[in-house]
């Protein structure tokens, strides 16, 4: 992917996006978020329209270090564990391909655990991709030689994650001009905490 749909990714997952899920298998980290604001084409009408999860991989040297300032030494075990813990992110405190902001992070945290083949920051430097967050007490690094954004629908291209921003907004713009009017649309999470700023 190109820097500027990874930038569009992060938005879309850091607004009010959480992080949910993660996994690893042979040469993969996933790491899964959610509450996305990307158009999610599938739902009926009458369901909110916002993506409710969304999976970044890594493939390729894929590794992954999970960092937090608890008093909990399994919580990374409980995420992967529990799908109602959730830690959201803070808001645009992720980003890709900054390794700079990566090693920042990882100053920031006392605990640091990796959960796959993260032996120091040099980790960091090696790697073509990668993926930082800062969700409060926690935070992560991943990454890998390759990227790839995976929902309920599949793989997706960039131009559908492009396209999937615009519609969204698009559709933020609608719900906020008909709330409270006879045709508003259901009330949907991600549009109730992206709240436009007042003209008057």
């Amino acid at each position: 992917m190109n820097i500027n749909t990874l930038n569009i990714l992060a938005d879309a997952i850091s607004e009010v996006g959480s992080w949910h899920w993660w996994t690893i298998k042979d040469d993969m980290v996933q790491i899964q978020f959610c509450d996305i604001l990307l158009y999610d084409e599938s739902k009926s009408e009458k369901e909110p329209h916002t993506t409710d999860v969304l999976a970044i991989r890594f493939y390729g040297h894929a590794f992954a270090v999970f960092l937090d300032n608890l008093n909990e030494p399994n919580w990374y075990e409980h995420l992967q564990q529990d799908d109602s813990v959730i830690y959201p992110v803070d808001t645009y405190e992720l980003a890709f391909d900054d390794v700079n902001e990566a090693g920042l992070l990882l100053n920031e945290y006392k605990h640091r655990t990796p959960v796959k083949d993260y032996s120091g920051p040099e980790t960091l430097l090696a790697a073509r991709h990668l993926l930082y967050a800062r969700c409060g007490d926690v935070g992560l690094i991943a990454g890998g030689d390759e990227i790839k954004a995976v929902g309920n629908k599949g793989l997706y291209t960039e131009e559908e994650i492009t396209a999937a921003s615009g519609k969204w907004w698009d559709y933020w713009k609608s719900y906020w001009k008909l709330r409270g009017t006879a045709e508003a649309y259901p009330e949907d999470y991600a549009c109730e905490i992206t709240i436009p700023v007042s003209d008057k």
